[in-house]
């Protein structure tokens, strides 16, 4: 599998409520970035990732927190990275 030089990060349409939310889809996977707004006052929102695979980009891989929304894209690319590199010959 090929690195990507740049990731094809774009709105994702699933988050209509997300403060943010980008996905981007290659190699047979989807990454998700995300930033939820709070539900509750004095909760903070939530910055994360997730990763997934299979026929319909369905099955959750991998997933995590992050401190910023740039940081979430970033942990989502060197999972798919890390993936990747196992996947290798």
């Amino acid at each position: 599998m090929t690195e990507p030089t740049a990731f094809p990060w774009e709105p994702d349409p699933e988050f209509r409520s997300a403060n943010r939310a980008e996905h981007a889809i290659l190699g047979g996977y989807e990454l998700v970035a995300f930033d939820l707004p709070s539900t509750l006052p004095g909760v903070p929102h939530i910055i994360g990732w997730e990763l997934f695979t299979g026929p319909d980009l369905r099955e959750l891989v991998d997933k995590g927190d992050a401190p910023t929304f740039e940081a979430a894209k970033a942990a989502a690319e060197a999972a798919y990275l890390a993936r990747a590199a196992r996947r290798a010959p």
